[in-house]
């Protein structure tokens, strides 16, 4: 499922440059609007911003962003059944509970985590954004 959400992404990325290039004769015309884009899917992607906190104003350009779906994707695939503090007994105060759980934010499961992302949970939706 990795090898082939990935392959999509770059696929899509790839039809998107070209598309972008074809419509303009100057190279670096091109090139510009190519990083442009690139730029923004990135912000926008949820890996440098949780999506859940931009400003309404700018929550549209999630949409537009080709790598948003595939990260999406990826997270579901990789969260989804997770159980993180299986065998840590949360009530004990030691050092190492306590740094395990402040590095998990405190979500001990992966879909307490992809909740926490704005990342749908039904099956039939893998990696939709909510």
């Amino acid at each position: 499922m990795m090898i082939f959400t990935l392959t999509m992404v770059a696929y899509t990325a790839i039809s998107m440059a070209l598309a972008i290039a074809t419509g303009q004769s100057v190279v670096s015309i091109a090139t510009l609007l190519m990083n442009i884009s690139f730029v923004f899917m990135m912000i926008f992607s949820g890996l440098l911003v949780n999506l859940r906190t931009v400003v309404p104003w700018l929550s549209w350009l999630q949409y537009l962003s080709i790598t948003r779906y595939g990260c999406a994707a990826l997270q579901h695939n990789e969260f989804w059944g997770q159980n993180f503090c299986q065998g840590l007994n949360v009530t004990a105060n030691t050092t190492c509970s306590f740094a395990i759980l402040f590095l998990l934010n405190f979500r001990c499961t992966g879909e307490e985590f992809l909740m926490d992302q704005g990342i749908s949970l039904s099956p039939g939706a893998c990696g939709s954004i909510m």
